[in-house]
């Protein structure tokens, strides 16, 4: 349904790979208008990939859209690669991309862990970003990764929890990531992958308001990708000192940025985008009702291409 309130399907003028170390090439596209104003849509997972639904957010006729998938999903190669798979190796990515494209300032568009990704590129080339369009914050801290994985979504959806850590013994539920880290890097081939489906169903099951039934993917690659790279991010704290995000937001508060957020996120949940709104002074912060954390909830998607809308006048 979300979908009827998009920008008209539209294809790439431009498409490649950039190989940008001796391991990873990135895939991406651009489309729309060549001479417009360039804007990137940052995915979220860690390792989520775009589709081709993530063009139809910006009017075609005044953005330049450029959407890439980062390391080890989607288009890009080798998939799910972990070697040179970090934070910092990701927005040094989008540097590249952006010199490729011969690009002087863009506005950063990001969901989710693409939220993470965006203000992290932006706290490193503060001069490179004209605006930041984020839905769905998520800051990296530790107990926004223990929200979603360890206590805190457990006590909201605790069937679907339940069956999420049904997988482990009692001791090692103690530290659920690590213990499905174990699992997903098993010799035990059965074990792996259903610690590789797990994963990805138990967030699947807060993605929306309106609790979807779970469906087997048609695509695994993409299921594996998104849960071994995420456990990789998250095992690691995705790479950052505690609070790196906020401790550094004085670099960013130029930038005129705009935060969406459902009110009812069980994924990121809405204290996220607050904490942001108010160490940002140019910020504005649109708390959207009856959505939770997907973009493709219909209140979500309005906002979004609102904002796209309204900032190209």
């Amino acid at each position: 349904m979300y979908r009827k309130y998009l920008y008209p399907e539209i294809e790439p003028y431009q498409k490649g790979y950039l190989k940008v170390d001796d391991i990873h090439q990135i895939y991406y596209e651009v489309c729309g208008n060549p001479n417009g104003v360039p804007v990137v849509y940052v995915h979220g997972g860690p390792g989520g990939g775009f589709s081709k639904q993530c063009r139809r957010y910006f009017d075609p006729k005044y953005y330049k859209i450029v959407l890439f998938d980062q390391r080890g999903c989607g288009k890009s190669t080798p998939s799910m690669e972990l070697k040179g798979n970090t934070t910092w190796d990701l927005i040094s990515d989008m540097e590249a991309i952006r010199k490729e494209l011969k690009i002087e300032k863009w506005i950063l568009f990001g969901g989710s862990w693409g939220t993470t990704l965006s203000l992290s590129y932006a706290i490193s080339y503060p001069k490179r970003v004209d605006k930041l369009i984020l839905r769905g914050v998520f800051l990296a801290r530790k107990s926004d990764i223990n929200w979603l994985y360890q206590e805190g979504a457990s006590y909201i959806k605790p069937k679907g929890f339940a069956e999420f850590t049904s997988i482990l013994k009692n001791k090692e539920k103690k530290n659920i990531i690590n213990s499905y880290h174990k699992y997903m890097h098993s010799n035990n081939e059965i074990l792996r992958h259903r610690a590789l489906i797990e994963w990805t169903k138990w967030e699947s099951s807060l993605l929306y308001l309106n609790e979807r039934p779970y469906k087997e993917p048609k695509n695994i690659k993409s299921t594996y990708e998104i849960s071994i790279i995420e456990n990789h991010y998250f095992v690691n704290n995705c790479f950052f000192e505690e609070n790196y995000i906020l401790n550094n937001v004085d670099k960013i508060k130029d930038i005129e940025t705009f935060i969406v957020h459902g009110e009812y996120d069980l994924i990121c949940p809405p204290v996220n985008a607050y904490d942001l709104h108010k160490n940002l002074n140019n910020s504005h912060l649109i708390m959207v009702k009856k959505s939770a954390h997907t973009q493709r909830e219909v209140g979500i998607t309005k906002e979004l291409i609102k904002i796209t809308n309204i900032i190209r006048k």
